[in-house]
């Protein structure tokens, strides 16, 4: 009989058998996760067609000559270039150091991921097993930290580029992708940050090192271990047969010096730059400016530039120097074509402080004199005025509502009387403007003023004030006016006549050369030649015999000085026929230059000689526009009249004038007359009681002049016509009784 089999074995099958099924359950519920997982993760992926990389690209400004004036990123400095433009040691160095198979394999290397599993679960080193195609990828793509799921994720987008793209456009999708360190990303910006060269000129030993960075610690702080690693590198491109062993041995022995790190991605003209930043900022937006690879072309003159910075400096540094904790003399200046408003150079202050900080060419301040051609002699020769018709230079006051009556005063507090409009403007006289600017109105001037381009005057009254009066003839405003727009408004008169837009970007190119935006220039006549060509006649004479002596650079120029009474502002604008340009002078607070008495003719006419010299450099010398010689003539005036000249006028009274035709004057001079006066006392007229007469030539004035609280009178007061009759020469009965010494006793 056979005996029964024990129960326990059966129940031990019957255990095995379920925990089997257990473990195929689990396994089929993990594959099927990880199926559901990489299902849901390959259905998050964006198309093939799609897929492409979007790096962040640096934007470069262009100076006018096509160099580079600054490259704009935020914390990626990427500058892409060619595969093309690479030399073949760069890419061979890359492909020998991180995937030696790059060309071979489909975008995932089983070899290198097999080698890198066993060499990290044995301990031995860690090794990523990543291509060239997966970093891309991973750097292109993907921004999260390193997991099972980036892992898988970097697989999946390097088969599609693989299948995208061929192997050179990864590769140098990949070269101008690579983080360097010092903010560079790619292989172009790593070569300036590191030797300061481009890209196609690096060496074998400079390639080698680059390919060493991304994979080193921070060259300021193990340049040891740095060149270690380029070291090996060229081992490695030895191995693969990239390189001979006498290249190896020779690059080896290359002892590299790396350049310091760049301090400023600005190469020059940071005031320039901040209103090209300012403006393609507010109209592109911060992400295209620093990250979409715009190429910005301006209008700059790199040597006009240096022209401005090198005079500014040379001028003011050895008498207002830069003092740490002092309050500094500030100085600001501009360059433009008048023919294309083309901005050429730009100086907003002695020092940049800050990037898009106070640019000073665009803060209005007090001009003085500087807007007298403005608002005074160009209306005033518009409607109908002639540089030789003569105004009293004498003291005048103006009552007010409160407090004493007005008494403007001359910068040199004296009065010349009778002088010509073109003397006037030379010696930039107050009273002289006043007058004129009260006969043809205020709002006239302003209207003038706003027709060459100034916006900043003040037609109604705010807070008690209002640019709509006498004062306006002085550059006393509610606002001011900025140098841009002072140099805008001479550049009418430059241009004969045509008004042109500032002009500092010529056109925006994004990455891919399409056209953003192109200056389109609109030329607008708002004066006629003829009122510019006398203007700038007058003007010339501020140069060659007034208070623009000092802004003279041997070719003729036309300018004016301006300086307010408390010397708080010195300007110079001038012109000539190829370039405006305008120099301003001051503090930022509430201080003056009375201590070293800065007037527009002294410094910033100086600054203005040096930099527009310089600007003209190479220009050939040119005359302005003339007008026909059938719209001039010539004609001799008297200078106390403005008329013809009679026969009471001396020759010192007498001089050429330039008119246009048909304003000449017709009259005989009536100002110069003869009269006799008494030989002892020739203040007086004579009667028919004086011993001995004499007949003599005196000035009659047009019109009484009042005599102010200084008590000045003009200086050709001494030649005006007595109005009293000689009070020591009459008869005995017609002479006041003596005082009685004796009183009433």
């Amino acid at each position: 009989m056979t005996p029964a089999k024990p129960k326990r074995k059966k129940g031990r099958f019957r255990w095995l058998r379920a925990f089997f099924i257990l473990i195929l359950l689990m396994g089929l519920g993990m594959s099927a996760a990880v199926a559901t997982y990489i299902w849901r993760v390959v259905a998050a992926l964006p198309s093939l067609s799609r897929i492409e990389p979007k790096p962040s690209l640096t934007s470069t400004v262009y100076a006018i000559d096509g160099s580079v004036l600054a490259e704009l990123h935020a914390q990626e400095h990427r500058m892409p270039v060619k595969l093309s433009q690479m030399p073949e040691s760069l890419r061979y160095a890359f492909i020998a150091m991180e995937d030696h198979r790059f060309y071979s394999h489909f975008g995932v290397d089983l070899r290198a991921i097999a080698r890198a599993l066993y060499v990290n679960l044995t301990g031995r080193s860690f090794q990523g097993g990543s291509t060239i195609t997966q970093q891309l990828a991973k750097n292109a793509f993907l921004y999260m930290e390193q997991t099972y799921e980036r892992k898988l994720l970097e697989a999946i987008y390097a088969i599609q580029l693989e299948r995208l793209y061929t192997k050179d456009e990864i590769l140098e999708m990949y070269l101008n992708q690579v983080n360097f360190g010092r903010g560079a990303y790619g292989v172009q910006a790593a070569a300036y940050a590191y030797f300061r060269k481009d890209v196609s000129e690096l060496t074998l030993p400079e390639s080698a090192l680059l390919a060493a960075l991304p994979w080193s610690p921070p060259v300021s702080v193990i340049p040891d271990e740095l060149f270690r690693r380029q070291k090996s590198v060229l081992d490695e491109m030895h191995r693969h047969g990239y390189i001979t062993a006498e290249e190896l041995e020779a690059a080896r022995a290359v002892e590299l010096v790396i350049q310091p790190r760049p301090r400023d991605n600005v190469k020059m003209a940071p005031f320039f730059l901040d209103h090209v930043l300012d403006y393609v900022l507010k109209k592109y937006g911060p992400e295209m400016v620093y990250t979409g690879g715009l190429k910005i072309y301006t209008t700059l003159d790199p040597n006009m530039q240096a022209a401005m910075e090198r005079s500014i400096s040379e001028v003011l540094d050895p008498v207002f120097p830069l003092i740490p904790g002092q309050p500094t003399l500030q100085a600001a200046a501009v360059i433009v074509d008048p023919k294309t408003g083309h901005v050429k150079a730009m100086v907003g202050g002695r020092t940049h402080e800050t990037r898009l900080g106070l640019n000073r060419v665009f803060s209005p301040r007090q001009p003085g004199s500087a807007i007298k051609p403005l608002v005074v002699y160009v209306p005033a020769i518009d409607l109908g005025y002639s540089p030789g018709d003569v105004v009293d230079d004498a003291p005048i006051a103006y009552p007010q509502l409160t407090g004493p009556p007005w008494e403007p005063q001359n910068y040199d507090l004296s009065f010349q009387g009778l002088v010509t409009l073109r003397t006037a403007l030379d010696r930039s006289i107050n009273i002289v403007a006043i007058k004129l600017l009260e006969r043809i109105t205020p709002r006239a001037g302003i209207n003038y003023a706003r027709q060459l381009g100034i916006t900043t005057l003040v037609m109604e009254t705010r807070g008690g004030r209002t640019d709509q009066g006498l004062a306006l003839a002085l550059g006393a405003l509610t606002d001011g006016i900025t140098p841009m727009e002072m140099t805008l408004a001479y550049g009418v008169l430059a241009n004969r006549g045509v008004q042109v837009d500032p002009v500092a970007i010529l056109r925006v190119v994004d990455k891919d050369g399409n056209v953003f935006s192109e200056a389109v220039p609109r030329p607008r006549i708002v004066l006629s030649e003829q009122t510019v060509f006398m203007v700038t006649h007058m003007l010339q004479s501020v140069i060659t015999s007034g208070t623009g002596r000092s802004a003279a650079i041997g070719r003729p120029v036309a300018g004016k000085t301006g300086t307010t009474d408390d010397y708080r502002d010195a300007w110079f604008v001038g012109y000539t026929p190829d370039l405006v340009g305008t120099v301003w002078m001051g503090y930022d607070k509430e201080l003056t230059m009375e201590s070293h008495r800065v007037t527009g003719g002294s410094y910033p006419a100086r600054i203005w000689a040096s930099m527009m010299k310089a600007a003209h450099e190479g220009l050939p010398v040119q005359d302005f526009p003339q007008l026909r010689k059938d719209q001039l003539v010539e004609v001799e005036i008297c200078i106390k009249s403005g008329k013809l000249p009679g026969p009471y006028c001396a020759r010192s009274d007498r001089r050429i004038e330039l008119y246009l035709k048909g304003r000449e004057p017709t009259e005989i001079c009536d100002v110069h007359v003869r009269a006799k006066v008494c030989q002892q006392h020739p203040q007086y007229l004579a009667s028919e009681y004086c011993p001995a007469v004499v007949e003599r030539t005196f000035i009659k004035r047009p019109e009484p002049y009042v005599v102010g609280t200084n008590k000045k009178k003009p200086l050709d007061a001494h030649l005006e016509l007595p109005t009293e009759v000689c009070p020591e020469h009459v008869p005995a009965w017609l002479r006041p009784p003596p005082p009685n010494p004796g009183g009433d006793g």
